[in-house]
């Protein structure tokens, strides 16, 4: 499979938005760092102070929270070419509630804090960018989660794999389970069901 080189999804994408010249562009891209994130390996643990944005490049995450009893409560996937980050914690510098996880090897291109600041201020544009695609993440959420709402876990599990193949075949059992919000026996049971 040919993959998009990291500095080039994420040029890609700051073109896509039709706001910044080609200069702006690469002033932006040269204050992301790489990183390659390990399948189970954090982004962000919940209660550490967030520091950072990312812009997924390869791979696939998943935030989640931690319920009363200490269950994993799935919040969202990611896939190539988002920007995500605790917003609250990045934005308050407070301790983080969400955890962002490595479903699969990922590479994510971060931006620090005080990098983002910086940039800020040399190029004013880059925060109405930044709302933007801060809006369109929420946007994807939104309509992700909204089938979650309705149906059986069966209607349920079948949308997922219909219009989220790709998470349905890379993402661990447990974490669609828990984003479904049914147990994992019974999404086993519900697979099973499917191939027949």
């Amino acid at each position: 499979m040919n993959r998009i080189k990291p500095y080039e999804a994420l040029s890609a994408q700051l073109k896509k938005v039709n706001i910044l010249s080609d200069i702006e562009i690469e002033q932006i891209c040269s204050c992301f760092e790489t990183e390659n994130i390990h399948k189970n390996q954090y982004f962000l643990e919940s209660e550490k102070r967030c520091s950072k944005i990312g812009f997924l490049c390869d791979g696939i995450i998943c935030s989640f929270i931690y319920n009363f009893e200490g269950t994993e409560v799935v919040k969202h996937f990611l896939e190539p070419y988002q920007f995500f980050t605790d917003m609250e914690s990045y934005e308050k510098n407070q301790p983080a509630k969400l955890n962002i996880i490595a479903v699969t090897e990922s590479t994510i291109l971060s931006i620090s804090k005080t990098n983002n600041d910086n940039l800020q201020d040399r190029i004013p544009k880059w925060e109405h960018v930044q709302g933007l695609f801060a809006s369109q993440a929420l946007n994807n959420m939104i309509q992700m989660q909204n089938f979650l709402h309705f149906g059986s876990a069966s209607d349920k599990y079948q949308h997922f794999v219909k219009n989220y193949p790709n998470l349905a075949r890379h993402v661990p059992l447990k974490y669609i389970a828990s984003y479904l919000g049914i147990t994992q026996s019974s999404l086993s049971r519900l697979r099973k069901e499917n191939i027949r």
